[in-house]
């Protein structure tokens, strides 16, 4: 959290978990324009394809004067969806006041499940936010060549038992994630229990919050048509939705949030 982007933040770095010994890191960002009192948090997750971290700008909390929590989680494949949701459950319920939940992409995901889940959450800003695990059809994914089969199968015996991820140079591993998504491999390692999926959760839910959803109609690396289905599902409910689409967008576009 070191970037020129965050010199307008005092950030302090906490451990909110440790697993086999090994740390999980989440980052409480306040404003330095900030005079002491008290103010909305917002839990932002990154996004990344559960693989790889792509964090966040944070012009929202300057411009709202929020305090931003951002956690790291363990990730994909050394690790399953059901333990993100146990990390993110976790960062979520140490905040037992109102708060807004916020992800792009993948964290645009979490974001949404963890809205469905925790009942203190009383909104959701999520940004082109994954729904699904693989791609139907051919298309191809945020312009990237076809990577070979090796890169991942290399990756994959390479790694440690018991040995988990939750932070790493984003150029690094998102070859990984390509390779997942291009060789339709995710839900091998994602996994595809019910609960990792926001159409699945809604189906057992009678209310929602209010949910903002922030699509690009030519979003090559997360398809539109997931979120037209959950804001569907949150119209049934009663609740207030938004879905924003934007044309013509990709994904990873990067948004001023």
């Amino acid at each position: 959290m070191d970037h020129p982007r965050y010199s307008q933040f005092d950030t302090r770095e906490v451990t909110y978990k440790v697993f086999n010994d090994q740390p999980i890191k989440a980052y409480v960002m306040v404003p330095k324009s900030l005079p002491s009192g008290t103010y909305p948090i917002l839990v932002t997750f990154h996004g990344g394809f559960h693989v790889s971290p792509v964090y966040i700008k944070g012009n929202y909390a300057l411009l709202n004067s929020a305090i931003i929590v951002t956690p790291d989680y363990r990730l994909i494949p050394e690790s399953n969806g059901l333990d993100i949701l146990d990390d993110i459950a976790g960062i979520v319920k140490a905040h037992l006041s109102k708060i807004i939940v916020h992800g792009a992409s993948a964290g645009g995901h979490l974001a949404t499940i963890s809205e469905f889940t925790q009942p203190f959450i009383k909104a959701i800003f999520a940004v082109y936010p994954g729904m699904g695990i693989n791609r139907k059809g051919e298309s191809q994914i945020l312009g990237a060549p076809t990577i070979p089969k090796h890169f991942l199968d290399d990756h994959l015996k390479a790694m440690e038992p018991g040995k988990i991820l939750t932070a790493a140079d984003p150029p690094e591993r998102m070859v990984i994630g390509l390779s997942l998504l291009q060789q339709k491999r995710k839900a091998e390692f994602f996994g595809t229990d019910e609960r990792l999926f926001a159409m699945k959760v809604l189906e057992k839910l009678d209310t929602v919050p209010f949910t903002l959803l922030l699509r690009g109609e030519d979003d090559s690396a997360v398809p539109v048509d997931y979120s037209i289905k959950v804001a569907e599902a949150i119209k049934e409910r009663g609740q207030r939705e938004r879905i924003a689409s934007y044309e013509p967008v990709p994904c990873l576009v990067r948004m001023e949030i």
